[in-house]
């Protein structure tokens, strides 16, 4: 078989895989993380300030960057599935670009398996800041690459642009495009050319970042209520149910993808004793150790937080296969099998996956239609959510229904442990303005954050229960035996539960 034939294979193989996963994820509605902060940034436009009316503890960046989805495409469910597949075509483009001088298939490879990953994962998975920073990461290595290739230091203000803003989305990379620069330089005066000007245009593109960030909080006037947010309700979830290390290890990547691994450090270790000097793959390497800070730091072992160490993993991995694939000899095969596998084993099975994967988002159905029946203009400022991600935000989103106060989320109301000085904080602040101006609804669902669902988490702030249960009426309540989750809507005495 000629090596045209096989190059025209992969490549098939490889845009034949993304367009399958284009079409069949289409349909996906917006579920879990992402319409909270699209909910975020409704409040916003409907005059509530981001940390100090709404409590939603996110990073500047993961607003800025979904508004600008909003923006671009729409605030539909369709308009996010574009958004999420323009993800995924930056990020593929990027790796692309990152792996052109060793076989530009290489880079086609990482970025449609990552993708295929990413979709394999369900719609739950879709627009996580995760997912994000591993495309801006992505992004910026491409631009700090071409910047050093082409001897152009005008494109380094680019490579420090992203790295600034993966930071502002999840801070847990902060000093890898600084490191990355710095190898930069050293290449660049390696190589007979000025750093300085690189350094500084790298420097100059990550302030800008930074300027939108603390922008953000001086235009909302909450600088102080960012940190106190931080310094409380993000260390208090940081503190929640961590992972054991030899756990999260194991889950570190996908199984199937495990599979690579081997053929991955075969080829690098084939490739660091032919040659120490590239610099490149030593980034790349880089990169892969700060996508594995990234998952451990957070402690939780969440699927969607592997995704900047897969990302890198995979474009690294790819990199190593092209390389080796064109020695001569008996170890060429090495290179050549970890392309295959990737390509015509792994993209197909986790791109089947994604045609299989279950979800089911009747819980934002059915309360939309709850909520249409009781008149959604005479509930503006008068609901209240008492969820997490189940899907009451995703229906007030999609009904344009602005809730009576910023909570996104009710976890601290109804932790485990009352005694914590934080949730007896949050708990007196939700409280005073409970008894000031009461909703005329509740929507409540059972959800526990990682805990099994129940309505009993309503019996871990008594005061709050024996309140419902005297000043409120059950309207109606509905579970979903599939999804394990269910929610009941309360009615103020007194209020009619038709228009």
């Amino acid at each position: 078989m000629s090596a045209l034939l096989v190059r025209t294979l992969l490549a098939a193989t490889l845009v034949g895989a993304f367009v399958y996963l284009i079409v069949h994820t289409s349909h996906w509605p917006l579920m879990q993380d992402a319409p909270v902060i699209h909910y975020v940034n409704f409040l916003t436009d409907h005059g509530m300030a981001p940390y100090r009316d709404i409590g939603d503890m996110n990073m500047p960046g993961a607003y800025l960057i979904e508004r600008l989805g909003v923006l671009v495409f729409g605030p539909g469910d369709l308009a996010f599935r574009l958004y999420d597949f323009s993800l995924m075509g930056i990020l593929i483009a990027a790796m692309i670009s990152i792996a052109r001088p060793y076989d530009w298939i290489a880079g086609a490879l990482a970025g449609v398996l990552f993708a295929a990953i990413h979709f394999a994962d369900g719609p739950k998975g879709a627009g996580q800041r995760d997912e994000v920073m591993a495309v801006l990461m992505t992004t910026g290595l491409a631009f700090l690459l071409h910047s050093v290739r082409s001897l152009r230091p005008q494109w380094m203000a680019l490579g420090g642009f992203f790295f600034g803003m993966a930071t502002a989305v999840k801070p847990t990379i902060a000093p890898l495009g600084f490191l990355l620069l710095l190898m930069a330089a050293l290449e660049l005066r390696r190589k007979g050319a000025r750093p300085m000007p690189s350094v500084l245009f790298g420097l100059a593109g990550a302030t800008v970042p930074a300027a939108l960030f603390f922008g953000f909080l001086l235009h909302y006037r909450a600088v102080g209520d960012f940190l106190f947010l931080s310094r409380n309700i993000t260390a208090y979830y940081a503190g929640l149910n961590h992972m054991p290390y030899i756990s999260m290890l194991r889950e570190s990547l996908p199984r199937p993808m495990r599979l690579l691994v081997p053929f991955g450090l075969g080829c690098a270790l084939i490739n660091i004793n032919a040659d120490r000097t590239n610099w490149e793959r030593w980034a790349l390497m880089l990169s892969v150790a700060f996508g594995a800070l990234s998952y451990f730091a957070q402690g939780k072992g969440f699927y969607y937080q592997r995704y900047p160490l897969i990302a890198m993993t995979l474009l690294w991995f790819s990199i190593e296969f092209a390389i080796v694939a064109r020695r001569k000899g008996a170890l060429r095969l090495v290179g050549v099998g970890g392309l295959a596998l990737g390509t015509f084993v792994l993209v197909p099975l986790f791109a089947a996956r994604s045609r299989t994967i279950f979800f089911s988002n009747a819980f934002t159905l059915t309360l939309e239609s709850d909520l249409k029946d009781l008149g959604p203009d005479r509930l503006q400022r008068d609901v209240q959510c008492l969820d997490m991600v189940d899907g009451c935000m995703n229906a007030l989103y999609h009904l344009g229904i602005v809730q009576q106060t910023g909570l996104t989320g009710d976890n601290i109301l109804f932790a485990p442990n009352p005694s914590l000085s934080v949730v007896q904080y949050y708990r007196l602040q939700f409280w005073e303005g409970l008894v000031a101006h009461p909703p005329s609804v509740f929507v409540i669902s059972d959800e526990k954050f990682l805990d099994p669902a129940s309505f009993d988490k309503l019996d871990r702030w008594p005061q709050f229960a024996h309140y419902l249960a005297d000043n409120y009426d059950l309207y109606t309540a509905h579970s979903f035996p599939d999804i394990t989750t269910a929610y009941r809507i309360y009615l103020r005495k007194g209020f009619a539960a038709h228009p």
